[in-house]
């Protein structure tokens, strides 16, 4: 276990995990902390920490924390390994911005900078912005994603890069202001997953689907007008995506199927492919696993099940750009996964 009751009270006690992952060198995690709101009125500031935990260190220096109030309540945590650079990164659904290297930077950045902020359409003169929906990394690098169909890069700190090859939607160009609301309401990405930053796929609304490969953007024809959640890329490049209905369909470029017929009790809010499998975490908690053509729950698999009690509050995951690791946390637990055996780090207080 990472914490004796002394540490989980002093970096954990009062808070729940919103997401996890596994650092930039071998032996660091991190995770995003939200203040638990029980005894809090909804309208009162709560703060959001970012808790780093390197395991080789004794417990007395085993975690650094920094904490803020001015990360929202989409946000979403990550980390950029090297050869680039290497850091924690969490953004906000604002565009807000906390980044942790150890003794290089940390604390608050400048939001992330969009081209069309604060200015209205030049053709409809709707005013609109960008919002973050989901931060991860392929390979090693870190992106942000979100509306309206937007890409953003972490090139280091405080720099980043709108990818602007993909276009804003068509309809925010109406003069109609149903037809460029309904666009702008129906322009999320949601999730995006890749080998490296140079292949990549990107999912959201409507069936939206786009890959990026040697260099250059591509929508595809994904067979399905619903939402995308999720999407999650095998080593050999194939990738995973799940729908609003946890529908998972498998795939590249314009070929596509449907691997599991029936629709889940849930959308998925997370997936990776780890160890041979694709793995998911539901909406409301849970783990599962790609075994046939369903989605089980990861204590019921057939091979390597999760411990018992631990996959139902699992909610978030990553996978080591090596491919070693999976780590799998919510709430107030989290374990690590080798592709044998399952560590439990911590599961409530000790």
């Amino acid at each position: 276990m990472i914490f004796d009751r002394d540490t989980y009270r002093r970096f954990f006690d009062g808070y729940f995990i919103r997401d996890c992952t596994i650092g930039f060198e071998d032996g660091r995690l991190g995770f995003l902390l939200f203040e638990e709101q029980e005894d809090k009125d909804h309208d009162e500031p709560f703060k959001v920490r970012l808790l780093a935990v390197k395991l080789a260190n004794p417990a007395e220096t085993r975690f650094f924390t920094l904490t803020t109030h001015a990360l929202g309540l989409g946000c979403d945590l990550s980390s950029a390994w090297a050869p680039d650079h290497s850091e924690f990164v969490s953004v906000g659904i604002g565009r807000e911005t906390l980044a942790y290297k150890p003794k290089v930077h940390k604390g608050q950045e400048a939001r992330i900078p969009f081209h069309g902020a604060g200015e209205p359409h030049p053709v409809s003169g709707l005013m609109y912005d960008s919002i973050v929906l989901r931060t991860a990394r392929a390979g090693t690098t870190v992106f942000s994603v979100g509306a309206p169909f937007r890409v953003f890069e972490r090139l280091g700190p405080g720099q980043w890069r709108e990818h602007t090859e993909i276009p804003l939607p068509e309809g925010l160009a109406s003069t109609e202001p149903d037809v460029a609301d309904e666009a702008l309401s129906n322009s999320d990405f949601n999730d995006l997953a890749g080998l490296s930053a140079q292949d990549l796929y990107v999912v959201g609304s409507r069936g939206a689907a786009w890959r990026r490969h040697e260099g250059l953007w591509r929508q595809l024809p994904f067979p399905s007008t619903l939402d995308l959640k999720t999407v999650a890329v095998a080593p050999d490049g194939t990738a995973y995506v799940t729908d609003e209905r946890g529908h998972v369909w498998q795939g590249r470029d314009d070929s596509w199927r449907c691997l599991t017929p029936k629709p889940h009790s849930e959308s998925f809010l997370d997936s990776a492919w780890f160890a041979g499998r694709l793995w998911c975490t539901g909406s409301t908690g849970g783990c599962y696993v790609l075994q046939g053509s369903r989605m089980v729950l990861a204590m019921d698999a057939r091979r390597q099940p999760m411990p018992k009690g631990c996959s139902l509050a699992s909610r978030r995951l990553d996978v080591s750009p090596d491919g070693r690791r999976m780590l799998v946390a919510g709430w107030h637990g989290a374990l690590e996964f080798d592709g044998e055996h399952w560590t439990v780090l911590f599961y409530g207080e000790p």
